[in-house]
């Protein structure tokens, strides 16, 4: 009885792993980031060092255009927060707002017929930056990440994803003088949890 049991548990999982990642499936889900990073800042009036924590919400929909690769569009919302020192001395604080868009590409190593699989994921993202801190201002944001982990599928149509990775955002911040004018460059280490669902198209 044991025996057929955990046969009949092993055949369902098989069973509901399949035809998850095969092309025309839809990919829709949702994830959440979590990003510390250090900046090194340096302008023609100043410079000073900075420590940052990194909130992002990023919503997923894609199509998979072969078996195992997919591609599609990834808005997000970010929330960052820091605190600048300057010889040692305090110097501010960012409460800055991002919103974002872009392409991605994700590819899934392992075979289709898993109840898990590794995968990774290139995006790229152009948007919109606002600091309501110290010193208010606002600009241009694009930011670029390469993150790479597991994906477990709950069913054939659902799936948890746990990613590392590397990340890079590029601001330019647009003061009211020209000369005030600078670009930022923010990289670091990133984790991203996120639920997918793997849809078949109707």
């Amino acid at each position: 009885m044991k025996k057929i049991l955990l046969l009949f548990i092993l055949t369902t999982a098989y069973s509901m792993a399949q035809c998850q990642l095969d092309k025309g499936i839809w990919l829709v889900g949702g994830s959440g980031g979590f990003y510390n990073y250090h900046e090194d800042y340096t302008s023609m009036q100043t410079s000073f060092t900075a420590k940052y924590t990194e909130i992002d919400i990023a919503a997923t929909v894609g199509y998979f255009i072969a078996d195992k690769l997919a591609a599609g569009l990834r808005p997000t919302f970010s929330s960052e927060k820091g605190k600048a020192m300057q010889n040692g001395t305090p110097n501010g604080y960012t409460n800055n707002y991002k919103i974002a868009a872009g392409p991605f590409v994700r590819y899934y190593f392992l075979q289709m017929d898993k109840p898990f699989n590794i995968l990774s994921d290139v995006s790229y993202q152009w948007g919109i930056n606002k600091n309501l801190g110290d010193l208010p201002n606002k600009g241009k944001y694009n930011t670029f990440s390469v993150m790479a982990g597991p994906e477990i599928f709950f069913n054939s149509s659902a799936g948890l994803e746990i990613l590392l990775g590397y990340r890079q955002n590029i601001i330019a911040i647009e003061n009211s003088l020209p000369e005030s004018n600078l670009k930022n460059n923010k990289k670091g280490l990133q984790i991203s949890i996120g639920f997918q669902l793997h849809l078949e198209k109707n």
